[in-house]
């Protein structure tokens, strides 16, 4: 099962580096493993052993910014394995698709995230450069003994939980690759089923992020409510096929489309109502896939902390509340905020990359930031993310749906997102609600922030899936 690592803002004057293939702005939320099947290996020419073991390096992104993170090499049959902790970010676990051996110089990638690290062993360090899109570091790596470990969270499922659990594999026909997940069903009749359908960033079936496991969880809690729920890994992520850095939300749209069909067909809930439950940009994933199938759609669709705004609105919206909310004095949020809009506008415009850059420089980034930052503002799941338009697809949209945000979501900013939700979506079809003391993962919140995802011991609010049920139980 693999992981990946995330940022959850896509601020783009932030000064820290955005750990993922997109730095998802709206979900999350989730990490996965990089699939085994694509990884190379070269005949070691040295000792594999000097290598092996937990090796803690400092990446230095700004003055004001550090991030320590882990290097955990082991051997297999086929030769060394890594994997990568950030313990700030509490992600554990992530593993490097490529490791390269070849004298004492080692390479280790992380495909889908972008992430590359070159270094060669001397006098028992491990000195080398790490690299993620434009971005470039020098960074050492020590031998410690001291491996980092996820601590598990009060809401996490037990082993062995009373209900049925099955791992499928789909075919999503359309574009030629499979999906992998895990269907749990409840004993007994089931009346309703959902497929979830995950934040952003490369996620894998459990959403792994910031030291929760957020599908897993929610399925967990759904499950106990009699409802059947199916997750799966992204394309290109865990144990599912397809390639993951060149899809857009639209591509995605097809996956969930292939899973709806994969339910319609399951001997044990193949009578049951089936619908969709996106959280974040799942959300918006579950929108297009219903415009797209208007005849052969799902039953019903809940958005969790979805968008309705445009990327472009999206990322202008949360960059101010986020620097607001952590204090940022009332001048230099509103200079910000103008710079954040003539950059958005710029990339909306296809504007040509060299005065993106001069804004970006403007803003106060240094040269190795705005390459990072161009890689992401090029790649094709942000381009069509900025300027898709959510609405677009919601006014589509003619089976039940349940619109659902908390009051501190900062990244899905709540009142003009579900705003778009009523204008859009008749009212014979939509119910809404908004949980005041709740943030963008419908965790009880104190100020909303991203950085407190890691340090609430809940994963998420209980009542939010008694409310889709007793919801289900009307339709």
């Amino acid at each position: 099962m693999k992981r990946y690592l995330h940022t959850i803002t896509a601020t783009l004057l932030t000064s820290c580096i955005a750990l993922a293939s997109h730095a998802g702005p709206i979900g999350s939320e989730s990490q996965a493993t990089t699939k085994s099947d694509t990884t190379s290996y070269t005949k070691p020419k040295v000792d594999e052993q000097k290598f092996v073991g937990h090796w803690q390096g400092i990446l230095t992104i700004s003055k004001q910014k550090n991030i320590e993170f882990v290097f955990n090499i082991g051997q297999s049959p086929k030769g060394l394995v890594a994997s990568l902790d950030v313990p700030a970010q509490n992600q554990f676990g992530l593993d490097f698709d490529k490791v390269n051996l070849e004298g004492n110089k080692l390479t280790l990638v992380l495909t889908a995230a972008g992430i590359q690290y070159h270094g060669e062993l001397t006098d028992g360090e491990i000195k080398g450069e790490y690299q993620q899109g434009g971005f470039k570091a020098p960074v050492i790596l020590t031998k410690t003994n001291t491996a980092a470990a996820r601590k598990p969270k009060p809401q996490d499922p037990i082993a062995t939980p009373d209900y049925e659990v099955e791992q499928v594999l789909f075919k999503n026909e359309q574009q030629g690759h499979s999906l992998a997940g895990t269907l749990s069903i409840p004993n007994g009749p089931t009346k309703y089923s959902v497929i979830i359908l995950s934040g952003s960033g490369p996620t894998e079936r459990d959403g792994d992020a910031f030291g929760h496991k957020i599908y897993a969880v929610l399925a967990d809690l759904l499950v106990k409510n009699g409802i059947a729920v199916l997750r799966f890994d992204d394309r290109g992520v865990g144990e599912s096929g397809g390639e993951y850095t060149k899809a857009t939300s639209a591509d995605f749209a097809r996956d969930a489309e292939a899973a709806l069909t994969f339910m319609r067909s399951h001997q044990r809930i193949a009578n049951s109502k089936v619908g969709y439950v996106g959280h974040s940009e799942g959300s918006l994933i579950a929108a297009i896939a219903l415009a797209n199938n208007t005849d052969t759609s799902a039953d019903f669709f809940v958005s969790l902390a979805g968008p309705s705004t445009s990327g472009a609105q999206i990322l202008i919206d949360q960059s101010y509340l986020i620097q607001k909310v952590r204090g940022m004095d009332s001048e230099q949020l509103e200079k910000d905020d103008q710079q954040q809009r003539k950059i958005i506008e710029a990339v909306s415009n296809n504007a040509p990359q060299q005065k993106i850059k001069q804004l970006l420089a403007d803003s106060g980034m240094s040269p190795t930031q705005i390459d990072g930052q161009l890689a992401q503002l090029n790649s094709p799941w942000m381009q069509y993310f900025i300027k898709t338009d959510p609405k677009t697809f919601l006014r589509k949209v003619n089976v039940a749906t349940l619109a659902i945000s908390g009051g501190k979501d900062l990244q899905v900013p709540t009142q003009q997102n579900i705003d778009g939700f009523i204008q859009s979506i008749d009212k014979q079809w939509l119910t809404y609600k908004i949980y005041p003391s709740l943030n963008h993962l419908l965790q009880p919140a104190d100020t909303g922030l991203p950085a407190e995802y890691a340090t609430i011991e809940t994963t998420m609010s209980p009542k939010v899936v008694k409310d889709i049920y007793h919801w289900l139980e009307q339709l």
